[in-house]
């Protein structure tokens, strides 16, 4: 059966910068989205981080209609408004005992958006919980940029993380979720996650999405492209991406992995 969708409070949103447990997918589609990370997996070189399954919705239709699954499309509308665009995506996942940590980080610091009105869109493909290293945000982190330093763990996967001088770790939240459901985070928020102690995989899609009016400067991210979710570009500011007619079958790079995350 279809998952019925939630109402967000919105109000709540905006002063927290992220809302979670929102149901997306039945069991049957959570089944397929496991069964497309393990295709994509195999296509990434041995040795390489299935964090390279990077932006490939450009590239993959069975990615790119998992990341315009109406019920997500539902809940950003309610966020951003009636026009806006998919631009991004990227698998993270952390095997089990995995020491790989994400620093504490504001995605609007790497990203060469104006003006800054993205959400992301955190799908859990398998069940993530505080011991197999799931998210944490720290609520209302989003209301000011911060300045970043070099990331102080070598098992961090980004080189740079938020001084922590600037917000109160303590109020850190786990996004606590079961696999089809999904949380949704502010560009600006901070957030970022622990190790996998655990004996259980955590996987999860982020999906990105703009309001109608955010531009991109393409002479930072050349690659970028908006795919119209719903509504109208009634701005024309970003290059159109044509959704891909076929899926995958060899590896490909879609950006320079140099000083992208």
């Amino acid at each position: 059966m279809p998952v019925t969708t939630e109402s967000i409070d919105v109000q709540a949103y905006r002063q927290r910068g992220y809302v979670a447990g929102l149901p997306v997918l039945n069991k049957a589609e959570v089944e397929r989205a496991q069964q497309l990370f393990r295709r994509l997996s195999e296509l990434v070189p041995a040795g390489a981080s299935t964090m390279a399954i990077d932006w490939w919705h450009q590239l993959d239709r069975e990615l790119f209609d998992l990341c315009m699954h109406p019920n997500i499309l539902d809940y950003v509308e309610q966020i951003v408004g009636p026009d806006f665009y998919l631009w991004g995506s990227q698998f993270f996942a952390k095997e089990p005992h995995s020491g790989s940590t994400v620093p504490w980080h504001q995605d609007a610091f790497y990203w060469p958006l104006k003006p800054h009105k993205a959400v992301t869109v955190w799908l859990a493909v398998e069940d993530s919980f505080a011991e197999n290293g799931a998210m944490m945000v720290v609520p209302g982190t989003h209301t000011r940029q911060m300045s970043h330093r070099g990331a102080s763990s070598g098992d961090a996967v980004l080189d740079v993380e938020t001084c922590d001088d600037q917000f109160d770790p303590s109020e850190a939240v786990t996004l606590a979720m079961t696999a089809g459901e999904c949380s949704m985070h502010d560009d600006n928020i901070v957030h970022g996650s622990r190790r996998n102690d655990s004996d259980r995989v955590r996987c999860g899609l982020t999906i990105r999405f703009s309001a109608g009016d955010s531009e991109c400067d393409t002479s930072v991210w050349p690659f970028f492209k908006a795919y119209w979710a719903r509504g109208v570009d009634r701005w024309g500011h970003n290059p159109i991406g044509e959704p891909p007619k076929g899926v995958m079958t060899e590896f490909q790079s879609v950006t320079p992995r140099t000083g992208q995350r």
